[in-house]
C-alpha cells in the first residue's frame, strides 16, 4: 500500500534565514552609491574624505546588522538544542518508564526495536533485535500488518510521534496510514493483546509501528459471558399418544420415563426443565453446555430412542427448537419456537438451532423415521382457517412444483374442488379459481383428458404468465406438494401476494420436509412429513371438511393417482391414515383400475427403464444407483422415469436406498428412494436438494459421472454421521 503525502517537520533542526541581513546591506551599499554619484556630479571639494567617511559609515551600520542577526542566531540555536536534549530524554524516559509495550518491524516483517515493556514480556535483554515478527506473535506476517493499518496523523498520534525518534537522525518525514482491523494475539506471557499497527515512511523505507494493548481481562469476560449466555429450547416428544394407541402400554408411565431422562440430561448441564403443557416442555441452560451437546451430536436424541414401547419394537423419539442468540428472552423464545416448528414439518425426532453468528438453522438427528400421526383435527382447523381467508378474497391462485407428477397435480384438483365449494357455500361462484400448471408435460395431459368431460374445468388451467396477470391485493394462493421455493412453478408469484395481519395470503400444503424457513408467512401451514403425499392431506382435509360429499369421481381418482404414485401402490410409507383415506376416496367412486390406466407406459419409456436398468450399480453393500447411458437423448419424461427406476431398485435384496440420475436442462435430476431406514432427505440435501424421509430429490450441475461423484461423496458423509445404522445393515 502507498502512503499518504510526507509532512514536513522541524524536529531536531535550526532554519537559518540570511534575506533580511542581506536585503539591509543591498540596500544600504546602493544608497551609498547613489551618494557618492551625486557628490562627483556636483564636484564637491574633499571628495576622497567624504567617500572614505560613507564607506567607513556602511561597514559599521553592517556590521551591527550582522552582530545583532547572529545574537539571535546563537539565542534560537540554543534553545533548539535544549528543545532536542528534552525530546531525546523524553523519548528515553517513554521507551523505558511507559508501560505500554510496541514494538518496531520493517517493511520484510523483522522486528527492529522493542520497548521495556515488551522486552519484560518477551524476556529479551536488549531493545535492539532482528527476528521475525511471527516469532512474538504466531500467525502475523507483512501482509496482515499492511491489512490492518490503523489511521491518524503523526502530529496527533503520540505512539507514531515517538516511533518517529528511531527514524529521525537525517531528518525524516513520516507518515501514518488509513485505519484498518485490529488484531488480537496471545504472547508468551501467556496473556492476549490487541495490536494496533501504524505505517511509518521513511524516503523508500517502511516501517510499521506496532502498539500492544492488554485485552486479555476484558475477552476473558466476554468469554465469560459468551459461556454463560442463556439459551431457551422448546422440546417436544413426537407422536407418543399416537404410539400408545398402537401397543400395550400405560401413556402417563412411558411419558414420566421421557421425563426422567430429560430431566437428567438437563440436570447434567446444571439447567431447568419445565413441563408447560402435555408432551411439551420448556429449558433453559448456557451456552458452554450447548456446546457440550453439539460436541456429542445431541445423544439425548439416542438416549430417548433406546426407550421402547409395547413388544419392544417401537422406538420414541423428540423433537427440538434451542434458539441462542442476542436479544431479549422473549426474542429467544420466539426464535425457539419457531425453530421447533421446523423441527416438526421436517419429520421430528432431531434438534433445529438458531445461534449466534450463523445464517439460518442447524439440525442435529433427523435419521429415523418417526410414527404417522393422527392429523383429523389440523385437517378439520386447515378447512376453517380456508374458510375464513376465501370470504375477502378476489381469486384464488393454486400452484405446485415444477415438472409435476400425479401427486402434484391430484393434489392441485383436490385443493381446486375445496375452494369451489367453500365458494359456492359462501354465495362467491363466480369468483375464479384457477390452477398454475405447465401444460406442455405428459402427465398433465394424462390428467386433464381425464377431466375434459367436466364442463367446470374449461380454463381452470393457466401458464404462469397468464397467473401473474390475475394477480390482485385479493389474491389467495394455495401452495401444493411443494414448499421449496426453488422449485415453484412461478416462483416471482410469490413476491406478489399481499399480506394480512401480518400472515401472507399463502397456504402451504406438503409433506416434503423443510429444507429453510418459508421466505413468508403462510396464513395456512400444513407440512406433515409423515404423510405418504400430498394428494393424501388434501383428501384427508375434504373428508374432514363440510364438503366431503362434493368431491367429483375424476377428482377422486387424480387424488388415489398421486397417493398410489408416492406410496408405489401402497407398498411404501402407507399408514393406516392412508388406507382410511383411500377408503373415502374408494366412497367418491374412485377405483384403482382406473388409476392404474395412468401409469401405462409407451414403448419408449420402456426402453428408459431397460436402460436404467442396465447401468444399475451397488455402492457401499447398502445403496443401488442407476442413471441413463450417455447415448440417450434427454427428454421430458425422464425425471418420472428416474422415479420410476429409484423405486425398482429398492426390490433388490440388501438394498436401503436407491438413486437414479438423468441428464436434464440445467445439470442432473437425482431421484432417490429408501425402504424407511435410510433419510435420503439428508443426502440429498447435502446437494442441495430436499424432500421426504424415504423420498426425496435433488437437481446438481455438471454431467452425469460429476453428480455420480458428488452422491457418493454425500453418501459417504451420511454413513460417517449415522455409522450405527450401517453396523446393524452390514
Amino acid at each position: 500500500m502507498s502512503p499518504k503525502k510526507p509532512f514536513k517537520d522541524t524536529l531536531g533542526t535550526i532554519r537559518t534565514d540570511l534575506r533580511l541581513p542581506f536585503a539591509v546591506a543591498v540596500i544600504e551599499g546602493l544608497l551609498l552609491l547613489g551618494l557618492l554619484a551625486l557628490l562627483v556630479h556636483l564636484q564637491i571639494p574633499h571628495l576622497p574624505y567624504v567617500a572614505l567617511a560613507a564607506v567607513i559609515l556602511y561597514l559599521f551600520s553592517a556590521g551591527l546588522s550582522l552582530l545583532a542577526y547572529a545574537i539571535r542566531f546563537s539565542r534560537i540555536k540554543q534553545a533548539a538544542e535544549i528543545a532536542e536534549q528534552l525530546n531525546t530524554d523524553i523519548y528515553r524516559m517513554f521507551r523505558t518508564v511507559v508501560d505500554l509495550p510496541y514494538a518496531v518491524v520493517n517493511s520484510e516483517g523483522a522486528v527492529r526495536v522493542i520497548n521495556t515493556a515488551m522486552q519484560n514480556i518477551l524476556g529479551f535483554r536488549s531493545p535492539v533485535c532482528n527476528i521475525p515478527v511471527s516469532e512474538i506473535c504466531p500467525g502475523v506476517t507483512v501482509d496482515h500488518l499492511a491489512a490492518s493499518i490503523r489511521d491518524g496523523s503523526a502530529t496527533d498520534s503520540i505512539s507514531a510521534r515517538i516511533a518517529e525518534r528511531f527514524f529521525s537522525e537525517n531528518n525524516p518525514s513520516v507518515s501514518v496510514a488509513e485505519e484498518g482491523r485490529s488484531t488480537v494475539v496471545r504472547l508468551s506471557d501467556g496473556r492476549r493483546y490487541r495490536i494496533d499497527s501504524y505505517l511509518l515512511s521513511r524516503e523508500t523505507d517502511h516501517y510499521y509501528f506496532l502498539v500492544f494493548r492488554d485485552v486479555n481481562d476484558y475477552l476473558d469476560l466476554i468469554d465469560e459471558n459468551n459461556r454463560d449466555h442463556m439459551v431457551l429450547a422448546y422440546i417436544m416428544l413426537d407422536n407418543l399418544q399416537e404410539l400408545t394407541q398402537f401397543v400395550r402400554a400405560n401413556y402417563r408411565s412411558t411419558a414420566n420415563l421421557i421425563e426422567e431422562t430429560l430431566t437428567k440430561w438437563v440436570a447434567d448441564m446444571n439447567g431447568m426443565l419445565q413441563e408447560y403443557d402435555r408432551d411439551k416442555y420448556l429449558a433453559l441452560f448456557t451456552s458452554e453446555m450447548l456446546d457440550r451437546c453439539i460436541g456429542d451430536d445431541f445423544s439425548i436424541l439416542d438416549d430417548i430412542m433406546k426407550i421402547r414401547v409395547g413388544d419392544n419394537s417401537f422406538p420414541l423419539s423428540v423433537s427440538m427448537g434451542i434458539a441462542d442468540i442476542d436479544g431479549t428472552m422473549a426474542d429467544r423464545e420466539r426464535a425457539a419456537n419457531a425453530a421447533l416448528e421446523m423441527a416438526l414439518q421436517r419429520g421430528g425426532n432431531q434438534v433445529a438451532l438458531q445461534r449466534r453468528g450463523i445464517t439460518g438453522l442447524t439440525y442435529f438427528g433427523g435419521a429415523h423415521k418417526t410414527l404417522e400421526s393422527n392429523t383429523s383435527i389440523s385437517s378439520r382447523v386447515s378447512s376453517h382457517l380456508l374458510e375464513k381467508r376465501l370470504e375477502s378474497c378476489d381469486n384464488v391462485l393454486i400452484m405446485t412444483h415444477a415438472n409435476p407428477d400425479f401427486d402434484a397435480i391430484g393434489s392441485a384438483v383436490g385443493a381446486y374442488r375445496l375452494c369451489r365449494s367453500i365458494l359456492e357455500r359462501q354465495k362467491k361462484g363466480k369468483t375464479p379459481v384457477r390452477i398454475i400448471m405447465n401444460k406442455s408435460c405428459d402427465t398433465f395431459e394424462i390428467c386433464f383428458a381425464h377431466l375434459a368431460s367436466l364442463p367446470e374445468y374449461a380454463g381452470v388451467f393457466i401458464d404462469k404468465s397468464s397467473a401473474m396477470q390475475t394477480v390482485t391485493s385479493g389474491t389467495v394462493l394455495i401452495l401444493t406438494d411443494v414448499s421449496n421455493p426453488f422449485i415453484f412453478e412461478a416462483p416471482q408469484l410469490v413476491g406478489s401476494i399481499s399480506a394480512q395481519n401480518q400472515a401472507s395470503s399463502i397456504a402451504v400444503i406438503d409433506h416434503h420436509r423443510l429444507v429453510s424457513e418459508l421466505p413468508f408467512t403462510p396464513f395456512l401451514h400444513y407440512i406433515e412429513a409423515t404423510k405418504s403425499s400430498a394428494s393424501e392431506i388434501v383428501a384427508e382435509i375434504l373428508q374432514q371438511s363440510d364438503y366431503a360429499d362434493e368431491l367429483l369421481k375424476e377428482e377422486a381418482n387424480l387424488l388415489l393417482a398421486g397417493i398410489m404414485l408416492d406410496t408405489h401402490n401402497f407398498t411404501r410409507s402407507a399408514g393406516a391414515q392412508t388406507f382410511e383415506v383411500t377408503y373415502y376416496l374408494y366412497g367418491r367412486n374412485a377405483h384403482t383400475d382406473v388409476v392404474r390406466e395412468f401409469f401405462s407406459q409407451p414403448i419408449d419409456d420402456f426402453l428408459v427403464a431397460g436402460d436404467f436398468d442396465a447401468n444399475t450399480r451397488i455402492y457401499s453393500e447398502n445403496f443401488a444407483i442407476t442413471w441413463l447411458s450417455e447415448t440417450h437423448i434427454p427428454t421430458g419424461s425422464d425425471r418420472i422415469a428416474a422415479a420410476k427406476a429409484a423405486d425398482k431398485l429398492l426390490t433388490l435384496r440388501g438394498v436401503e436406498a436407491t438413486f437414479a440420475l438423468a441428464l436434464v436442462p440445467g445439470g442432473v435430476a437425482v431421484s432417490a428412494r429408501s425402504r424407511g431406514k435410510i433419510n435420503v432427505q439428508l443426502i440429498m440435501e447435502k446437494l442441495d436438494g430436499g424432500g421426504h424421509f424415504d423420498m426425496a430429490g435433488a437437481q446438481v450441475p455438471g454431467n452425469i459421472p460429476e453428480a455420480y461423484d458428488r452422491l457418493t461423496a454425500a453418501i459417504d458423509e451420511y454413513r460417517t454421521q449415522f455409522p450405527e445404522q450401517f453396523d446393524k445393515a452390514d
